[in-house]
């Protein structure tokens, strides 16, 4: 019969169900959008976390791909998730391990600003303040240490500079505690400081100085510094 399916053009005959769509699981569109802002891990380690998470969810949609018999499509989006959260994670942290166990300058000594010298505070005893005999131990040393740049309007050649534990508050418009800042003073020989907003590592030599001249942006703690520039961890 000429007018059967069977004879008819085969631009007139149904649609065959040759290319059927199969559903990508969102877990592997996360997944592959976690991988590339994991390379930010490469930069900070504060995106660390960020590369587990995407390797989580990147074995997960793998599973379920693989559990649904060829139902799911995604696989290689999955894949690229995977490569790009395990490159970021053992670049990152391999990276900012070597900056750290790298960055403090032969002779020095690492010291915490909140912990080894804000945290101890001062000695209130007969009647008089005193610096706390961890911190008083610390007098005369090199040491290297990291916190932030006071601001006060100059930007290049700075010679010497309020030195913060922290970019709270007190570097916007307040004063910042006692034990919370020191005065850096760049030695004659070293490179003058630029100011920027960001964590600064000084590397010098420690000074205690009278605590009764103490006060308001006036510093008990004095750091000559052979060296001044942004740290390389944050850390």
């Amino acid at each position: 019969m000429s007018g059967t399916l069977e004879h008819a053009p085969a631009t007139l005959r149904p649609a065959s169900n040759e290319f059927s769509y199969r559903p990508t699981p969102p877990s592997a569109l996360v997944a592959l959008i976690t991988g590339l802002l994991s390379l930010l891990a490469l930069l900070t380690p504060l995106a660390l976390p960020l590369t587990v998470i995407g390797l989580v969810l990147a074995l997960l949609a793998l599973r379920t791909i693989r559990a649904a018999n060829g139902e799911f499509s995604g696989k290689a989006i999955s894949l690229i998730g995977l490569v790009l959260c395990t490159v970021s994670l053992v670049g990152g942290a391999s990276w900012h391990s070597y900056a750290y166990a790298t960055e403090v300058p032969k002779g020095y000594q690492r010291i915490s600003f909140s912990r080894d010298v804000s945290k101890k505070g001062f000695v209130f005893a007969n009647g008089v303040n005193s610096y706390h005999p961890d911190v008083k131990a610390l007098d005369g040393q090199k040491v290297f240490i990291k916190g932030y740049m006071y601001p006060d309007g100059q930007m290049e050649g700075i010679r010497n500079f309020i030195f913060c534990k922290d970019s709270g508050d007190c570097c916007f418009g307040g004063s910042p505690k006692l034990t919370d800042m020191m005065e850096v003073v760049i030695a004659e020989n070293a490179r003058p400081a630029t100011f920027t907003t960001g964590l600064v590592a000084v590397a010098g030599t420690l000074k205690l100085r009278d605590l009764r001249r103490a006060g308001e942006m006036h510093p008990t703690y004095e750091v000559v510094a052979d060296q001044v520039g942004l740290a390389r961890s944050m850390y």
